[in-house]
């Protein structure tokens, strides 16, 4: 596509400048502002930020909605001698950005952002209404945007794709997830006289135990992969280091296959059910988590975010493989995403029909090597726009 060409050193700066722009969860306005500088330059129509801080920009006015999705926080950096490079330059090496989101996912925002300037230059399709969205809190919040541009902002798309990293497959699906955690309670004393009291961390020891072995216990599924189960985090109280603690939680994040048909009280029910748990009498539930949006408002989520998949003959996955084929002249790969996206709002609450496909391997999304090829880049951009002329051309 030769408008996707034209627009490569423009596409390359705008990866870089985002790049250079920390965006941990929740600080992400410095990026947001710069994205709808972008958007407000390439001529979208109308941009707005919400009240939660998404970024969305409008082309069009069809009756068909068209949303390309991409979240613009990123985990931070960590020990920052482990980088080869500056995370925040956008060094170019080869033919490949490197900086932190590179990958995961900055440089599919800038791809996405640019549909927009493809789709003006070749003309928008009567039916097409098409919204870039740069969504905020997805490393610790998938699929809240979702929740509040579909309830607050009263705009549901018909069709999504989600521009996480895919290594240019097309994915049409994912496992679900579940925080969960699990509490043990004791009697505190000084750590002189142990036997005077009762040790939460030894009680839930053998929780953790037991756990390692469920792990184990999963059936393989043939599409989505094993469902997993594993202890992320621990932690204790006690008034000091020479004092027994009274209780103690673990982390727990679960995964989940659509087969399993899990819902939240079947998850809790088989932590519950475990000898160990009910030998110690252990509490386990569902975190809540609270948010105060940009509007000053809080909000609350549970941390349930549920497996979706879309059948690979739905029209919208038939229709994402036409315009991979007439653009790339070849087959797409399609695959399920190992890990967890923002699609877990669109499709796992809503229903709302959606795929994903972006730029870079996933393998470097979260490390010291954080980086996206610049070939990733353009051909992300052209998919975009060759589906969106597709797409928005249906009658």
């Amino acid at each position: 596509m030769k408008a996707a060409s034209e627009l490569k050193n423009d596409l390359i700066l705008f990866t870089r400048d985002i790049i250079a722009i920390p965006s941990l969860s929740n600080n992400e306005e410095a990026v947001i502002q710069r994205i709808k500088q972008e958007m407000e330059r390439i001529g979208y129509e109308n941009i707005f930020i919400d009240g939660m801080g998404n970024l969305i920009g409008q082309l069009g006015h069809g009756e068909r909605i068209l949303a390309i999705e991409g979240h613009v926080d990123t985990v931070d950096v960590g020990n920052l001698e482990k980088w080869n490079f500056d995370p925040y330059k956008g060094i170019i090496k080869n033919g490949i950005i490197y900086g932190r989101g590179a990958c995961d996912m900055k440089g599919s925002i800038a791809s996405l952002v640019y549909t927009g300037a493809i789709l003006k230059k070749i003309g928008i399709p009567r039916g097409l209404k098409f919204l870039a969205i740069a969504s905020v809190m997805e490393e610790i919040y998938e699929g809240l945007n979702w929740q509040y541009i579909i309830k607050e902002n009263k705009i549901s798309p018909d069709a999504v794709i989600i521009a996480e990293p895919s290594n240019l497959k097309i994915a049409y699906g994912q496992r679900g997830r579940v925080d969960l955690k699990i509490q043990t309670s004791g009697v505190s004393c000084h750590s002189a006289s142990p036997e005077q009291g009762e040790n939460a961390i030894y009680k839930i020891a053998p929780i953790i135990l037991d756990i390692e072995e469920m792990n184990t216990t999963f059936p393989i599924d043939s599409t989505f992969g094993k469902p997993c189960i594993s202890v992320t985090d621990i932690y204790s109280t006690a008034v000091n280091q020479n004092a027994i603690p009274d209780s103690v939680t673990i982390h727990i994040d679960r995964r989940l296959t659509p087969q399993e048909s899990k819902t939240e009280e079947d998850v809790l029910k088989e932590i519950r059910y475990l000898k160990t748990v009910k030998t110690a009498n252990a509490t386990v539930y569902i975190p809540e988590y609270e948010y105060k949006s940009r509007s000053g408002s809080n909000h609350q989520i549970k941390a349930f975010y549920p497996s979706w998949y879309m059948d690979t003959s739905h029209p919208l996955i038939q229709t994402a493989i036409k315009a991979y084929q007439l653009q790339f002249n070849e087959e797409p790969e399609l695959y399920i995403w190992p890990f967890s996206t923002n699609g877990v709002g669109c499709k796992g609450l809503f229903n709302i029909p959606t795929f994903g496909f972006g730029p870079g391997n996933e393998k470097y999304a979260h490390t010291e090597e954080d980086q996206v090829p610049i070939e990733h880049l353009i051909k992300a951009l052209e998919f975009y726009a060759s589906f969106a002329i597709l797409w928005g051309n249906i009658p």
